[in-house]
């Protein structure tokens, strides 16, 4: 079952899955490349797990192979909001 999910996590999800195809890879290479298993990235990329519940390190990874920062990663995520910031 499907959770929802932000637009600003859906655009963050649709940015991993456009860099794979950029590089001319799969999911699995993606996978393989963070770390992570590929059932694990296919669930998040389906929207059945949250991009959120990854460890800080591949969250790391996964926000430089998309080429965003950490604080945009944890906005997109909704980790944080933009009022936390104030």
């Amino acid at each position: 079952m499907s959770k929802k999910m932000n637009l600003k996590e859906q655009h963050l999800i649709n940015k991993i899955k456009s860099t794979t195809k950029s590089r001319g890879q799969t999911l699995h290479d993606t996978a393989a490349l963070l770390g992570i298993s590929h059932v694990h990235l296919t669930a998040m990329t389906s929207g059945a797990r949250k991009l959120s519940g990854l460890s800080i390190e591949k969250q790391r990874a996964l926000a430089q192979f998309v080429g965003i920062s950490m604080l945009d990663f944890f906005l997109m995520t909704g980790m944080l909001r933009y009022e936390d910031l104030s």
